[in-house]
Parts: C-alpha cells; structure tokens; sequence
C-alpha cells in the first residue's frame, strides 16, 4: 500500500514553490486524497496546489491539525473550487479565540479566521474529532493527545469569559500505514513530541513508527527540551524524521548533528513515499 504527501505549503525548499508562514500537506493514497492543514491564506494555497499538486478540486476531504490561522486560513480557497459537501475534519475547539502571547510583545490574535455556521454555509460537512476516528484502512485520526502540558509555549486561548492558557486540547495528528510502516503526519506538535509518540504507539497497537512528518515546533526551545526530543528519536532508532514548518532551522541543524540517519529536512515542493 503506498501513500505520498506533497508539501504545498511551508518553507521553501527549491525555487518554486511559494514559502508562507503555515503548512499544507497533500495526502495520497487508496481510494483517497486528502489535504492536511491548509496554510494561512487561500492565495497561497491555490497557487501552490496548481504548481505542486493536482490542484483543489478533487480533494475528497480537509483534516485541520488545530485552530490556528496559520493552519486553518487556507480553507477559503476551497470554497468555490471544490466538491459540494467537502468533507472537514476538525476538533470542535478549533474555533475557540487564541492568541499568542510572547513576553515583551502584545498579545497576537491567531484564530481560525473562519466561523462553524459561515463553513456549513458554504457547504463544507464538519465532522467534530473527540477521539480516534479510522477513515480509511490507512488513515486513521488520533483525536485529542493526552498528557502532561508540553514545551515552553506562550499561547492563551478564551473559555468563557476569561483567558487562559492555551493547552491544545483541539491538536490532533494523522497515522497513516504506507509500505514502510506506520507514519505520523503532525501539525505543530505543540503537545510535545513525547505526548504525540506515545500516543501515536497506542494507536498503532505498540506497532514500530517508521516516519514522522511535520512541525515539531521546538523552534526556541530550551536545550533541555530539545535534548528530550533527541531523547524520543533516539528510543525509535528506525524512526525517521521529516521535520518542516515551526521546527526552526537551527533546531533542524541541531537534531541532524545528533541524528544524522534520521533527521531529513523538507519544505514547499518536497514529496514523501511511504
């Protein structure tokens, strides 16, 4: 069984696809194409999906990884190009406000700039992820990852009518199963890559985790979180990571010094068989 994603969205890594502050990844597989994450902006998305991909408007379903914007802005190219009743998979938290709130600076407003009745309104079927839900044989969603609160992060999101901090209960990742074994397809991983791999392993019924690809977002983490992580990378030794997006260059560099046969850097324009 074979599955390949497509990077349309993320830092560049060859000349000619467009670079954006976000992710977008183009899943491929049996019977199935589906787009995880969808960048920041819908022009964005739209021209990298017609350079990179078969385009927008055959996709069979959307998997948002969190709320977002950077994640979720995209959604708006696929308003008027795709199938009616696009399926949208997506925690119900979501659509919460949020901001980032970085020591010395203002706070940023980072929602999902999209609201549940202007989706449904548009056509678009929103099917909420509270736990693990199998949509193909070969894709399966983790729904919320357990866990002690992870990283260093500076986010707060609303509840109510008070502020709080922001502990990701709306992250999920993909598990998808191609030829080489089971693989991890994370947004940001603001859970932690602890978390994420622990809960990905449960999923995948204590079965090895051939791959992981995605934002790791240890982009300014301390040197004892990024030791943890080559700590957790270490434990899988036939593990390999395809870190983009938040992960940060230095941290890519950093990991690689460590990892030299597992750490393997992609951007916009990379494509990944499984």
């Amino acid at each position: 069984m074979s599955v390949e994603l497509t990077i349309l969205v993320d830092g560049p890594s060859d000349a000619t696809a467009p670079a954006e502050q976000g992710l977008a990844i183009l899943v491929r597989g049996p019977g199935r194409t589906m787009l995880f994450d969808c960048g920041a902006s819908a022009e964005s998305l739209a021209s990298s999906a017609a350079q990179l991909g078969p385009g927008i408007s055959g996709l069979d379903g959307v998997i948002l990884s969190h709320g977002h914007s950077s994640h979720t802005g995209g959604l708006a190219a696929l308003a008027s190009s795709r199938p009616e009743g696009t399926e949208v998979y997506v925690h119900q938290g979501a659509f919460r406000r949020r901001w980032a709130d970085k020591p010395g600076s203002s706070l940023q407003e980072i929602s999902c700039p999209h609201a549940v009745d202007t989706l449904a309104r548009a056509g678009f079927r929103l099917h909420w992820v509270g736990e693990p839900q199998r949509i193909e044989d070969w894709l399966i969603l983790s729904g919320p990852i357990g866990g002690p609160p992870a990283g260093e992060e500076h986010y707060v999101v609303r509840k109510g009518e008070e502020l709080v901090v922001d502990n990701f209960e709306d992250e999920i990742f993909v598990l998808l199963r191609g030829q080489g074994g089971w693989v991890v397809l994370t947004g940001c991983c603001h859970r932690g890559l602890r978390n994420t791999l622990r809960c990905a392993r449960f999923l995948a019924h204590e079965e090895p985790i051939a791959a992981m690809v995605g934002g790791l977002h240890l982009d300014h983490a301390s040197r004892e979180c990024l030791d943890d992580a080559i700590e957790q990378i270490r434990q899988a030794p036939g593990m390999m990571i395809y870190p983009c997006y938040c992960t940060g260059q230095d941290v890519v560099e950093y990991l690689q010094a460590h990892l030299p046969q597992q750490v393997h850097p992609v951007g916009a324009g990379s494509k990944i068989s499984l």
